[in-house]
């Protein structure tokens, strides 16, 4: 097994996201890269016709493309690897009325009283199911999440049981709860440009490399594609070398991230 999994440096063109980007966190980003000048952490793709689909980095992918560069370390893994969650939205210390109205406003959103999610639920009333009108699902997912992010605290969870968010986010107003998804709906979405909605997949994968902390030097210009994995392989080479490479097998909490 090697020390670290292989990396490497694609054309940031043919790096496709499977889902939409919220442009806050993507302005904070860019702010942070063009700052310290480094791309902190590969975005992890899964090889795909005509490019990589990115499974988990979407917002620095979108950061990077801004910035101008031509180039983006990736960590291409095998999607049959990775174990595929789905986060749900925890809308927190506001009018549930406010929030079920802003809903209600979008027009090709429908509440209905039974059925799959998506499912909406408020602190003070039953849950309340949402269907699209002429829109795809995951079109759906986005008008959806375009209601509220951006206008409240949005917090994300796995399980959205009641009592597990009443115990998490005490200020809880209301519950947005995803139907679940495979990877295969993953790789659709970004191939065929019907993104799902950011912070919707979480994506659990073996052997995430962290911490590469690599100079945008390397990632700008078109320059010789075979030059810059050439130069990549020699940092992570020199620093295996140099002792400065650590694996862990038991689970991990960044503080940082």
């Amino acid at each position: 097994m090697a020390l670290v999994p292989p990396l490497r440096v694609v054309p940031l063109s043919r790096v496709m996201r499977h889902e939409e980007v919220d442009p806050l966190r993507v302005e904070h980003l860019i702010g942070r890269i063009r700052t310290e000048r480094t791309q902190l952490n590969p975005v992890i793709c899964a090889e795909a016709p005509g490019g990589f689909v990115v499974l988990d980095g979407a917002s620095r992918t979108e950061a990077l493309k801004s910035l101008g560069l031509e180039h983006v370390v990736v960590q291409v893994v095998d999607p049959v690897s990775v174990n595929l969650e789905t986060w749900h939205h925890v809308i927190r210390n506001c009018p549930t009325a406010e929030v079920i109205d802003q809903i209600k406003a979008e027009e090709s959103l429908i509440f209905v009283d039974t059925g799959s999610p998506p499912r909406v639920t408020p602190a003070d009333g039953d849950p309340l199911h949402v269907m699209g009108s002429g829109l795809s699902a995951n079109a759906t997912l986005s008008a959806l999440v375009n209601t509220y992010v951006g206008r409240w605290t949005v917090s994300r969870i796995i399980d959205p049981a009641v009592d597990v968010v009443s115990w998490r986010f005490p200020d809880w107003s209301v519950i947005v709860e995803f139907p679940t998804m495979n990877v295969d709906q993953v790789l659709k979405a970004a191939l065929g440009e019907d993104l799902l909605p950011a912070g919707v997949t979480r994506f659990l994968v073996p052997e995430r490399v962290l911490r590469l902390n690599v100079d945008l030097a390397l990632l700008e210009g078109a320059g010789d594609l075979a030059g810059k994995q050439e130069a990549l392989d020699g940092l992570v080479q020199a620093r295996s070398r140099a002792g400065r490479v650590r694996r862990y097998e038991e689970t991990v909490v960044i503080l940082d991230d």
